[in-house]
């Protein structure tokens, strides 16, 4: 018989008290721990179960989570999930949770027999109707890193506007490409602090190393760090944050230079939104970024492959988004 709410909640609190009591401290932080600590021991991970299981806990009517007005009915759910994965992470570690002794195994890792099946099965809904599998429920969970790890690509990619490399090749061959050097852009845009961002750098940063796990070996990483990693980026990706940085594109027109012929045929361009959400600080555009990258000051800081001679980014003002949402019909507003 399932438990219920109440009882659920009784067990994870018992947990967090317990966990509470094995770390020095267990103050929440506002950012997002190293990926080899989290390897190298419980202390950190010990931190964020504390944070997350209380937050989760506290969730009431008119709570906010991950930038949501969350639905009261995701909760005993979300909390039996966190339960499990705590009871198998302690398992796994050897923690002490109080209480009686409790031994979890469960699986951890989608297998590549598995991985296959499920890309198939999306394009055979039919014919897998008559197969047995029972990996999707958990892929949609273990997956949670890779979709964060994506979104934070494509989104840096629209706050600062890039559209392609020119890759010169050794032997001079000029190829286009659209690979995007994303530890690179995080190194570059951290050393410029060319950009006004509602979470920070080193944060996105921790966040995408760790993410990029679940790629490599389709294995499980716990619901407390996917959590905490949502928590911290959500405001790259809410409505009313986005809403904060929404310009007229006209503002980035250099008016007192241009004659009013080529700003009529400026409105006229429908390549680039009206409204875009621009990012960048007093002093920086996404021209000067492009320069940076391509001529930086000091020469060290090039961007270099092994199989290139030179490499030039293609950064443009048409690359950058307009605010995006959905409309959530049950508080009416926009996400």
């Amino acid at each position: 018989m399932d438990k219920s709410q109440d009882e659920l909640s009784v067990i994870l609190a018992g947990y967090i008290i317990t966990l509470q009591e094995q770390v020095v401290s267990n103050k929440g932080e506002d950012s997002f721990p190293d990926k080899n600590k989290l390897n190298s021991g419980n202390e950190e991970h010990i931190k964020i179960i504390v944070e997350q299981g209380k937050k989760l806990l506290d969730l009431s009517q008119g709570s906010m989570f991950f930038g949501l007005n969350y639905h009261p009915d995701d909760k005993s759910p979300l909390i039996k999930l966190f339960t499990s994965d705590l009871e198998q992470f302690a398992t796994e570690r050897g923690l002490h949770l109080g209480g009686k002794h409790i031994l979890l195994y469960g699986q951890s890792k989608i297998p590549d027999h598995a991985l296959f099946h499920l890309a198939a099965s999306s394009l055979l809904p039919n014919t897998y109707t008559t197969i047995q599998q029972t990996a999707g429920l958990a892929f949609n969970l273990y997956s949670v890193p890779f979709k964060i790890r994506v979104s934070l690509e494509n989104k840096i990619k629209s706050i600062i506007g890039f559209k392609s490399l020119d890759v010169i090749k050794k032997d001079g061959q000029k190829v286009e490409s659209y690979e995007f050097p994303f530890s690179h852009i995080l190194k570059e845009l951290t050393y410029t602090e060319c950009l006004d961002l509602p979470c920070s750098l080193k944060n996105i940063k921790k966040i995408y190393q760790w993410s990029c796990g679940f790629c490599h070996t389709g294995e499980k990483e716990p619901l407390w760090l996917s959590m905490k990693a949502l928590e911290l980026i959500s405001p790259l990706f809410i409505y009313k944050y986005q809403k904060i940085y929404e310009i007229d594109a006209s503002d980035l027109w250099h008016k007192y230079v241009l004659s009013k012929e080529y700003l009529e045929e400026k409105a006229r361009d429908q390549t680039m939104f009206p409204r875009p959400v621009y990012m960048f600080r007093t002093g920086w555009s996404v021209n000067k970024l492009q320069t940076h990258l391509n001529k930086p000051e000091n020469p060290t800081r090039k961007y270099k492959r092994g199989d290139a001679k030179e490499i030039i980014f293609n950064l443009s003002e048409k690359e950058l988004n307009e605010v995006q949402c959905y409309y959530c019909s049950r508080t009416k507003e926009h996400y």
